[in-house]
């Protein structure tokens, strides 16, 4: 069972990765909004690599929460508290990034069925002006008879 500095530099860990993910996801927002889908891609690199930190976090750590719930009440009360503290601190993060990341997908859909909106009034328009020229080439094509 993992000692109380593991619990709380376990826990201080996540909130880190939890704290990182909410500025960048907080960055995306603005990338999104100026297009700016060069930077955009770097910034969701980096936001995966910070999850994939936290991934290996709950891989070196599998049975934390159990061990967690068993050593918590065994615990001194500064100790308890500490990690009390910064697993409030988490949620309260993690709470923030998913809302922030629901923004963000929905500002990704809106301007994705914008975009496809905009590319079906070129194709009409395409479609349109083809069909108006070939309703054309027939009277374009004709030849003027002046020996009448």
């Amino acid at each position: 069972m993992p000692s109380p500095p593991d619990f709380l530099n376990t826990f201080a860990a996540r909130r880190q990765c939890f704290a990182e993910l909410l500025d960048l996801s907080e960055r995306q927002s603005g990338l999104v909004d100026s297009d700016d889908y060069p930077k955009l891609m770097r910034l969701l690199g980096a936001k995966q690599q910070i999850i994939g930190r936290l991934e290996a976090l709950g891989k070196s750590r599998p049975r934390l929460w159990d061990d967690w719930r068993k050593a918590r009440d065994t615990l001194i009360p500064a100790a308890r508290r500490a990690c009390e503290e910064t697993l409030a601190e988490s949620e309260m993060l993690l709470g923030r990034l998913l809302e922030r990341e629901r923004i963000s997908t929905e500002s990704l859909a809106l301007k994705r069925e914008q975009t496809a909106r905009e590319l079906q009034a070129v194709a009409a328009g395409t479609r349109v002006n083809q069909a108006y020229g070939d309703s054309l080439a027939p009277v374009t094509h004709r030849h003027l008879d002046t020996d009448l």
